[in-house]
């Protein structure tokens, strides 16, 4: 067990490095293309942060193991809407200002709802894979949509910061295939000992997957996350919480799905998928609202997000 912690925690910083250097280099070799700052900070701020999760997820399915790779979407999007979002407003209330985020947010919840539909034939198959897929072109075109001048100036400001990246071609060149080697194999360390240490612990893949491989995954995004809030960048903060999970819950599930189907366990269907939707509803109202996520709703998410934690651990325990 000590030796497969110690990879698994390797893996994760490898997953963390690997996707900061792939990452940046995209982001740069884009501005290199001609794109505007603004564009590329909001795409940078809405997928960057789920570069980890592709990486193990496209990993496990690979080594013949969907059912880590499903527990660690879901259970990453909880990690990210529960943990982070709330840790982030109970540091600091965030202030919602870019349009897109209100019609994203309540893509979520869609996203969510669907997932839940899908799964209760206990699979997630090739169809299933195409209509997610497609859904996350819909997604990519909606954003896309959204000019600059549709935010006021902050929030242009806060975007065109995330997206002004070095412009060497070489360098960023250099970048991304750093970044992609260092990926390819922390996100096979991070499989194979997390199935190490989910035998050791006696639970099955889909629970690790769902409890420390998504926790351990997105801890990056949740540091960065919070160094946001305490910048008060709250519309950087929501694009990476909402588009990380729409980018794994439709292209990542999507496209993994049309080349194997998921099993989908009666237990993710009666628990986590319904707390996931719930979690996606409770975006609803406060992006319709007043525009701020307060510290007492912060509190109710991570609250959440705790209890979840807890009563998980017990069921595979009692």
């Amino acid at each position: 067990m000590g030796d497969d912690l110690l990879w698994f925690a390797i893996g994760i910083a490898g997953l963390a490095l690997g996707a900061d250097s792939a990452v940046r280099g995209l982001a740069g070799l884009a501005r290199t293309r001609g794109a505007g700052a603004f564009m590329v900070g909001l795409l940078l701020a809405a997928f960057g942060g789920s570069v980890p999760d592709v990486a193990v997820n496209v990993a496990a399915v690979g080594a013949g193991n969907p059912a880590l790779a499903l527990g660690n979407m879901v259970g990453a999007s909880l990690v990210n809407l529960g943990l982070l979002l709330g840790l982030a407003a109970v540091l600091r209330p965030l202030d919602v200002r870019a349009p897109v985020l209100r019609p994203l947010g309540v893509a979520s919840m869609v996203v969510a709802l669907a997932l839940l539909a899908m799964s209760h034939n206990g699979r997630i198959g090739f169809l299933d894979g195409a209509v997610l897929v497609a859904g996350f072109g819909v997604l990519v075109a909606l954003v896309l949509r959204q000019p600059a001048a549709a935010s006021d100036a902050g929030v242009r400001a806060q975007f065109e910061s995330e997206g002004e990246q070095l412009q060497g071609l070489g360098r960023n060149l250099l970048r991304i295939g750093v970044g992609l080697a260092v990926l390819f194999y922390a996100s096979r360390a991070v499989v194979t000992h997390a199935v190490g240490l989910a035998g050791a612990f006696g639970v099955s893949d889909l629970f690790a997957g769902l409890t420390f491989v998504a926790l351990g995954a997105s801890l990056p995004q949740v540091a960065l996350g919070l160094i946001a809030a305490r910048r008060g960048l709250g519309d950087v903060l929501l694009a990476s919480v909402i588009g990380s999970n729409l980018l794994n819950l439709t292209l990542v599930l999507g496209a993994t799905a049309l080349w194997q189907s998921y099993p989908v366990s009666e237990s993710l269907v009666r628990l986590e998928l319904p707390v996931l939707l719930a979690f996606s509803a409770m975006l609803y109202p406060l992006l319709r609202g007043d525009l701020r996520i307060s510290r007492g709703e912060g509190g109710v998410l991570l609250a959440a997000f705790v209890a979840l934690q807890v009563f998980q651990w017990w069921t595979v325990t009692r």
